[in-house]
């Protein structure tokens, strides 16, 4: 991967396809000095095609989000078992950073070039007070977090409805308290990190028993 240059990507129209990503969009429509400030931080950069990108057991400390293109997910760099593809304006490695683990797959690029979007996750880790975001961006973030590894965990239920694990699914914590607010910041971050755990477990546990 290399980062984009201003001829192939000028700022305009890095802020018009990132609209096409639920967090960016939102900054834009209720928080442009949020959005301002997550722009300065990211890091776009551009793949080519069959580019292995990724390879397991890297280090995962930044989150990605595909904005244009698409990859292909493989058990190792040897590319012979496929578990899955991102398409564009998803975001890939939480699960990774969630759980403080080197990447658990390898990914290249399929078909044409593309364009990646990534953020360290430390601005959004990190306590009140060593974030470059406030409470409400942050928010936002965890929310899509938990949304993304919410939606897999509904999708492998689909497929195995009976799953020794899909209690553990229904057990998951609720959040009742007031919106927006730092207890609700909390609670999302737990819930992500809960959900990462299982959705680890059920797909370990798939692995093993189709192995």
């Amino acid at each position: 991967m290399r980062q984009v240059t201003r001829d192939e990507y000028p700022i305009e129209s890095l802020h018009r396809i990132v609209n096409g990503v639920t967090f960016f969009k939102e900054l834009i429509l209720t928080d442009p000095a949020q959005f301002e400030l997550l722009m300065s931080v990211t890091r776009f950069m551009v793949a080519d095609q069959d580019e292995l990108i990724f390879h397991k057991d890297d280090r995962a400390d930044i989150l990605y989000f595909l904005l244009k293109g698409q990859l292909v997910v493989f058990a190792d760099d040897e590319a012979n078992t496929l578990l899955g593809e991102v398409n564009a304006g998803e975001p890939f490695g939480v699960m990774a950073m969630l759980l403080n683990f080197r990447r658990s797959a390898s990914i290249r690029v399929s078909g044409r070039q593309a364009l990646l979007a990534g953020i360290d996750f430390a601005h959004f880790r990190h306590d009140q007070n060593a974030s470059l975001f406030d409470v409400g961006t942050r928010i936002r973030f965890f929310r899509m977090i938990d949304n993304h590894i919410r939606w897999a965990l509904e999708r492998n239920k689909i497929a195995e409805p009976e799953h020794p694990l899909v209690p553990r699914l229904r057990s998951l914590p609720i959040y009742t308290g007031e919106k927006d607010t730092v207890a609700e910041l909390h609670a999302l971050m737990h819930l992500a990190h809960v959900q990462a755990e299982l959705l680890r477990d059920w797909n370990e546990s798939t692995l093993v028993s189709t192995s």
